[in-house]
């Protein structure tokens, strides 16, 4: 399905919780799918600063890639596949990357070089359930990473497949995916969600400012609360 890029900007206003609300409400799947588990963490984000956890969401489209780096082999692809199907899908994009190691982490695929060549494409982020390094460097990029860590080597790392579906943190991605990410982690929207979600988000952040405000006014007591009933939060 298109996707319309003005539809890719405005998510950049929403957080992805709420995002993630939003999907609930339009039961386009299950509850309990569609986003990265606790295994990774925002390791830099644009316009950051500081430690690097913070700035802007990330919205893009998922380029996608395998890799390995614990042991040799011979079957590596060349970087420059990546670098072609990045350059050839419209409007932003997410670098996906998922690390089939058991455990993953054995080697980076993200440093200083791979980094500066994906920023110099113009990527919003990069998403991995391996690890990365050149940390310092990473935080002087202009697009985000999502990875379980860090790592000091790059061991045997190379690349073994480029535009085929992947998982990682336990969320699966194809290619042409759009993605949502900060600090919380990152949210897969499909993209019949869209522009429905939006809608969906007003309605949710509405409802709980409501609450929110109420539960700081003097109309708030103790009776009131449990006449609420609430399942969700």
């Amino acid at each position: 399905m298109n996707v319309d890029l003005e539809h890719l900007a405005a998510l950049a206003e929403w957080d992805t919780p709420a995002l993630s609300n939003a999907l609930d409400l339009l039961r386009l799947r299950s509850f309990n799918g569609g986003y990265t588990d606790g295994s990774i963490q925002r390791i830099t984000g644009t316009a950051a600063g500081g430690s690097g956890v913070g700035g802007p969401p990330m919205v893009g489209r998922a380029v996608t890639a395998r890799m390995v780096a614990r042991d040799a082999g011979d079957d590596a692809i060349p970087v420059s596949q990546l670098h072609r199907a990045v350059s050839e899908m419209e409007g932003p994009v997410v670098v996906v990357v998922e690390d089939c190691d058991a455990p993953p982490g054995a080697g980076a695929f993200l440093g200083e070089v791979n980094g500066s060549l994906l920023a110099a494409l113009g990527i919003a982020g990069v998403v991995t359930n391996g690890r990365v390094r050149d940390v310092d460097v990473l935080r002087d990029l202009p697009f985000a990473v999502h990875a379980a860590g860090l790592c000091v080597a790059r061991s045997y790392m190379r690349l073994t497949a480029v535009g085929e579906p992947v998982t990682v943190a336990g969320m699966r991605v194809k290619p042409g995916d759009v993605l949502h990410g900060d600090e919380h982690g990152v949210l897969q929207i499909p993209a019949e969600a869209l522009p429905g979600i939006f809608e969906k988000a007003e309605l949710i952040r509405e409802d709980e400012q409501n609450v929110v405000g109420w539960s700081k006014s003097t109309d708030f007591s103790i009776p009131k609360l449990l006449e609420l009933r609430r399942v969700k939060h």
